[in-house]
């Protein structure tokens, strides 16, 4: 059933890529006035080039289920083609340059269906197009009229592109269209807003320097981004290495393999239901992957101590979460909120848990999350001291005896909204 569903989903976004495609071959033909005046093929190959550039200096990706949006500064160099060539060049110069970067790709192993490159290619071509329609009509011989017609270009060509990406995303997904919206659009609005000052300086240096301004410019644009682009990197190794950290530590013991990550599946469930947004969603699953590396500093024989742990025991056990933090308020991606995180993953709703026996609302709600995953993910997992409950089982323990207690009763309410969806779902 999900495969079927896969396929139709793949055939109507191939079929609406295809709809792009038309319309940008219908744009041509009524408005082909505007497509004389061509350039000199150096002048437009180095357009090609630094377009192709910076679409292969990414600085991040925003992730989706079954696929992902990237964003980049390539989006500049796409205004400027639209701004110095006339449509069907501009639109030409920043799609083909779009494929040329999925072809890239493709030699490094990374394959798409034949759908993503129709939808790429016609999506930034119609993009292109009318901005550059647009700014041509706009723009004349006074400066500031070429300054307001290039921002309200770029306007333009933000609204349309993102457009065409979040009906993509949605067709292919199915997804809540709130939650599609802010998936696709959060991302693209920040480059979008630090991208409009950097045009209009790049343009006000151009009007009055002449075209040697937009080289230099965007390759100053470009260091940056290589540097932003290699932070990212880095960060996200620190990342890697603390997630490894946590899954050798789990791999020493076979009733804990796999923990963390079942645990930060379930949080990411659950906070994309609260509504968070896609970047506090990836920090509240790292967090929950992370939230027993504090367990690195305890004895083996006592974290698989098939029997009642001793007073000193336990003691070193509740001392994990502070560990915890002590590690990721060492990391500097983390800005000290996951750590917090972490450190109260163990606290109680009614006051009673461990370190600093916060109660109700005083709990940040990330750490709420991750107790209720975690509880039910140690509950329907073999443990040395008995075997794994069932679903029904594990709901009856926590709605009975942790509701309102132990656990934050909205959110556990919540989590078995969301598994007996997921169930009902599987079944049909």
């Amino acid at each position: 059933m999900i495969r079927r569903k896969n396929e139709n989903s793949e055939k109507s976004f191939l079929i609406y890529s295809l709809s792009i495609l038309a319309f940008y071959f219908f744009l041509i033909f009524v408005f082909s006035d505007y497509t004389d005046n061509w350039h000199g093929f150096g002048f437009v190959l180095i357009l090609f080039l630094t377009s192709v550039f910076f679409d292969i200096a990414r600085t991040k990706t925003f992730e989706f289920t079954g696929g992902k949006v990237e964003t980049s500064a390539v989006f500049i160099v796409n205004i400027f083609t639209a701004a110095l060539l006339n449509p069907l060049e501009a639109s030409l110069v920043a799609a083909s340059s779009a494929i040329t970067f999925k072809i890239i790709k493709l030699f490094f192993g990374e394959r798409y269906p034949i759908s993503r490159y129709v939808f790429n290619f016609s999506q930034i071509a119609v993009s292109t197009f009318l901005t550059s329609l647009l700014f041509h009509r706009l723009s004349g011989t006074n400066t500031f009229q070429n300054i307001l017609a290039i921002l309200l270009s770029t306007v333009v060509y933000f609204l349309i592109n993102n457009v065409f990406v979040f009906f993509g995303v949605y067709i292919l997904t199915k997804g809540d269209i709130r939650e599609t919206a802010s998936k696709v659009l959060s991302g693209p609005v920040t480059s979008m807003a630090l991208m409009i000052p950097v045009i209009a300086v790049i343009y006000i240096l151009y009007q009055y320097i002449g075209f040697v301004a937009i080289p230099v410019s965007l390759a100053a644009v470009l260091s940056i981004q290589v540097g932003n682009y290699y932070r990212y990197k880095y960060y996200e190794a620190k990342l890697e290495h603390l997630k490894l950290l946590a899954k050798s530590l789990e791999e020493k013991d076979e009733y804990t393999r796999g923990h963390s990550e079942k645990v930060a599946e379930l949080a990411k469930k659950m906070a994309k239901r609260l509504g968070f947004s896609p970047k506090m969603v990836e920090r509240i699953y790292n967090a929950a992957f992370l939230h027993d590396i504090g367990k690195i500093g305890i004895p083996d024989h006592i974290l698989k101590k098939p029997t009642i742990l001793s007073k000193e025991e336990m003691m070193m056990v509740k001392n994990h979460p502070i560990m915890g933090e002590d590690i990721l308020r060492e990391v500097d991606i983390f800005n000290n909120r996951e750590s917090k995180w972490v450190r109260h993953h163990h606290e109680r709703w009614d006051g009673k848990g461990y370190p600093d026996g916060l109660r109700g609302e005083e709990i940040p709600l990330p750490s709420r999350i991750i107790s209720v995953a975690d509880v039910y993910e140690a509950l329907t997992s073999d443990r040395p001291y008995r075997k794994a409950l069932s679903h029904e089982e594990a709901k009856e323990i926590m709605m009975k005896n942790m509701k309102g207690t132990v656990l934050d009763p909205r959110l556990v309410d919540l989590l078995f909204e969301i598994l007996e969806k997921e169930k009902e779902e599987e079944e049909t």
